[in-house]
């Protein structure tokens, strides 16, 4: 990783992590027509804008000679305490890397980096992640292990009908 900087993410970064996040999209099998939809990357846009300046997100890049070319964000989720945790999650979304700077560091880089704001920022106990089967085995090495309880989904159909006055 010769030439390279892992550091915070500034605005002028938004555009290479909204493309990133959608290559994350397409490993993780979304269709490619959702995928090439502008709204949810202008909407990406604009959430990223608006989370670089809180103190409960933490977006981290990877630059090879100046480009970026991975990312990764980590947020602090405010949950009710358990048994096992206190009360604050932590969570690590978007991990992503162009292809062709895989399998070089980048991506253990950035999660490493998350790690530590984890660790030295925050008051967080457990991080979660949801992995790819191309990225498992890089975050077995940071200690990640299987839920007993895996994530289920359901997604709410809403309407676009706007509301009656």
């Amino acid at each position: 990783m010769e030439g390279s900087v892992i550091r915070p993410a500034v605005p002028s970064d938004g555009a290479t992590i909204v493309a990133l996040r959608a290559l994350m999209f397409e490993a993780m099998g979304t269709p490619a027509e959702q995928i090439s939809d502008p709204t949810w990357q202008e909407d990406a846009s604009r959430w990223l804008q608006a989370h670089l300046a809180d103190e409960h997100t933490h977006v981290v890049v990877a630059e090879a000679n100046g480009t970026v070319v991975s990312c990764a964000i980590g947020q602090v989720l405010d949950l009710m305490p358990s048994p096992t945790r206190a009360g604050e999650g932590g969570l690590i979304t978007n991990i992503a890397t162009f292809p062709r700077h895989r399998r070089l560091g980048f991506t253990h880089a950035v999660v490493a980096a998350l790690l530590e704001w984890f660790e030295e920022e925050t008051e967080v106990e457990v991080v979660t992640l949801n992995a790819t089967e191309a990225g498992r085995d890089i975050y077995a090495d940071y200690g990640f292990v299987d839920s007993t309880f895996p994530e289920m989904r359901l997604r709410l159909e809403r309407s676009t009908a706007a509301p009656d006055a």
